[in-house]
């Protein structure tokens, strides 16, 4: 069994620390950048390359960071946001990431997370072009 942290309420730095400290081979990282700007915990590109290595799965999510600290950020469809979709997506592959790059949409009603699904999917091909 693999147990995969998900990125976010800590910064790349502290999870590369813990497992590194913990040395279990079957702790790695499901990696959320959205997550990252959500809780203002660091770049997700640099977190990419910190944590590249132990990612064994991938939320494609796009997010606004807080306004002032200790206020949530945003989340946003793809593209429409602060990770940089297209540079996440270059970064994983510099990383050696090969795994499924699923698109995760968290806010709004059905229907909108559903035309934000979609709009996401056309626009993660266009990042893979």
């Amino acid at each position: 069994m693999t147990v995969a942290f998900e990125t976010g309420q800590e910064t790349a730095d502290l999870l590369r620390l813990t497992l590194d400290e913990l040395k279990c081979a079957n702790l790695k990282v499901n990696f959320d950048p959205a997550n990252m700007l959500l809780y203002d915990k660091g770049d997700p590109l640099r977190a990419v390359e910190i944590l590249g290595p132990d990612i064994r799965s991938v939320h494609v999510k796009d997010a606004n960071r807080p306004p002032k600290p200790g206020v949530w950020g945003d989340e946003v469809p793809l593209g429409k946001g602060q990770v940089n979709i297209k540079a996440f997506v270059r970064t994983l592959k510099k990383v050696g990431y090969r795994g499924a790059l699923c698109i995760e949409r968290e806010v709004g009603d059905q229907e909108g997370r559903l035309a934000d699904v979609a709009h996401g999917v056309n626009y993660l091909r266009e990042c893979l072009a």
